[in-house]
């Protein structure tokens, strides 16, 4: 298990493509664990990881800098007490329409947004809820928007984020 931290712990989700982190840190720097990084040995073949289990784990790890990567568009609103309590922050990659990012877009995406990410979860002691999606008027360019408010606010209202 990895112990806490004071940089921003990126964990991507079983519901994204882990042939991108590789990649992904390399070009970018971060280091991105996957879940099968956290739970060596687990055969997730016969056991499955759940979002119950992620949660927790990363709100033990560091808290609001604790950062969980996921595809799953209902996690925020399934989970939002969940989230609250273990006061983590999220990376929503979204792909076109209602369509999950392909390994390609994910990878696009992270690579576009990590350093803005990092910035806004250092820049404060509270956690930080971002959505990343392709835009189709600038040719599916990545964008990154921030949640207003917490999780347990309804309806969602997010704000775009400039990336530079």
């Amino acid at each position: 298990m990895t112990s806490p931290v004071s940089e921003p712990f990126f964990l991507l989700d079983e519901s994204l493509s882990s042939d991108i982190v590789a990649e992904v840190s390399r070009v970018t720097g971060y280091a991105i664990s996957t879940v099968r990084d956290e739970w060596p040995g687990r055969d997730f073949n016969a056991n499955s990881l759940t979002d119950e289990e992620i949660i927790p784990h990363l709100g033990n790890m560091s808290a609001h800098r604790a950062v969980w990567i996921t595809g799953d568009r209902k996690a925020l609103g399934q989970h939002a007490p969940l989230i609250d309590t273990h006061q983590i922050s999220i990376l929503l990659l979204r792909g076109p329409g209602r369509r999950n990012p392909t390994t390609m877009q994910q990878s696009q995406m992270l690579c576009a947004v990590l350093g803005k990410a990092r910035s806004l979860i250092l820049g404060g002691n509270y956690p930080v809820y971002l959505r990343v999606r392709l835009d189709p008027d600038d040719g599916y360019r990545p964008f990154l928007e921030q949640l207003r408010g917490t999780v347990l606010d309804r309806p969602f209202r997010w704000r775009r984020i400039p990336l530079a």
